[in-house]
């Protein structure tokens, strides 16, 4: 499974990537992290779960002269990350031209004509025995990266194909088998996991139990770009019977009626519910980090200046493109609906005069 990363000029001078939702969710539960390189260069890299970076690329960062906007592709395998640098971001500088010699009297030799030396690229893929134990097919679903952005990893080959989303103090699982698959899902029952066939809306009511399909899961991950969806929209989903596309226009008129329009702003607060209190950061690295949500840039540059005023005042703008998170979010919502209960017995009071 595949993730962006947009560089910033932060990450560039601490040498380390902000814990955006995809690394969070491929590195859960690990405290050390291998990133090898393009030319087979292994970095030891630290996850700091408290200061929510993973620290240790300055080496790969200086060798590659990255720079902020540039884009790097990561490609989860278990505790060993594959990294590549796109070089999408600003064109590098041209190095300086040597300065040319005195032209000799005596005619040039043209040196001896040599076969360019040949690149060795060291690769070593991760085990496939870690990847897909027990002999397991190392194909999963096409659905899989999808999963993964609501939260679900996969952990085990199939069939059936198992994934975890961890959420806190709970764990989700799900037994997936494709349309066609065959496996005893009983074992899965038992500890308490969903399990779902995966077919196409054309064959979902050949489907038996409860079904995910492909255009459901796609419709509900654009949801999530205007609703605070998460995996436990899913888990509701599948325990009603099915995830399809008519199932996920219900609650995406069920969430329409409870926010009204405010699902775009939800998703930014609880984006920034995410950072520490007293955390310094810059504008263009939480548009970045949104990006992984759905949410677009300028909605997040709206939101962010909404906040940094009354009655909000979650956020402080420090310099142009810098704000300092001075209070939590819950703290926040809190003092706000104070507010609000204030003011409405004010505008009682003020009426029956």
């Amino acid at each position: 499974m595949n993730a962006k990363y947009v560089l910033t000029s932060r990450c560039l001078d601490r040498g380390a990537l902000s814990l955006t939702y995809s690394l969070r969710q491929h590195l859960t539960g690990l405290e050390r992290v291998r990133f090898v390189d393009e030319e087979g260069e292994g970095y030891e890299a630290r996850v700091d779960w408290t200061e929510g970076v993973v620290e240790g690329l300055g080496p790969y960062f200086a060798k590659k002269r990255l720079q902020p906007n540039e884009t790097l592709l990561l490609s989860f395998q278990g505790e060993v990350v594959r990294i590549e640098a796109l070089n999408r971001g600003r064109p590098r500088r041209a190095p300086a031209a040597e300065p040319l010699e005195a032209p000799s009297k005596e005619p040039p030799k043209a040196p001896p004509l040599e076969e360019p030396a040949k690149k060795v690229v060291r690769v070593t893929p991760y085990p496939r025995e870690v990847l897909f134990p027990q002999g397991a097919s190392p194909t999963p679903p096409a659905a899989t990266e999808d999963l993964a952005r609501l939260g679900f990893l996969l952990t085990e080959g199939g069939p059936p194909w198992v994934y975890q989303a961890h959420l806190g103090r709970r764990t989700l699982l799900l037994a997936l088998l494709r349309h066609g698959e065959e496996a005893d899902l009983t074992p899965w029952r038992r500890r308490g996991a969903l399990v779902a066939t995966l077919a196409p809306e054309s064959l979902k009511e050949e489907v038996p139990g409860p079904v995910l399909t492909p255009e459901g899961l796609g419709r509900l991950l654009r949801l999530k770009a205007r609703f605070p969806v998460s995996a436990l929209d899913l888990e509701l989903l599948l325990k009603e019977g099915r995830l399809d596309l008519e199932s996920v226009e219900a609650l995406e008129d069920r969430l329409a009626l409870e926010l009204a329009g405010r699902g775009a702003f939800a998703s930014l607060l609880l984006l920034l519910a995410r950072h520490r209190l007293g955390e310094v950061f810059l504008l263009s690295d939480l548009e970045a980090e949104a990006q992984e949500e759905g949410l677009l840039p300028e909605t997040v540059r709206q939101g962010v200046e909404t906040l940094a005023q009354p009655p909000f005042a979650l956020l402080k703008r420090l310099s142009p493109g810098e704000f300092l998170l001075q209070q939590e979010v819950e703290t926040a919502l809190d003092e706000l609906s104070e507010f609000a209960q204030a003011l409405r017995a004010r505008i009682r009071q003020v009426r029956s005069l």
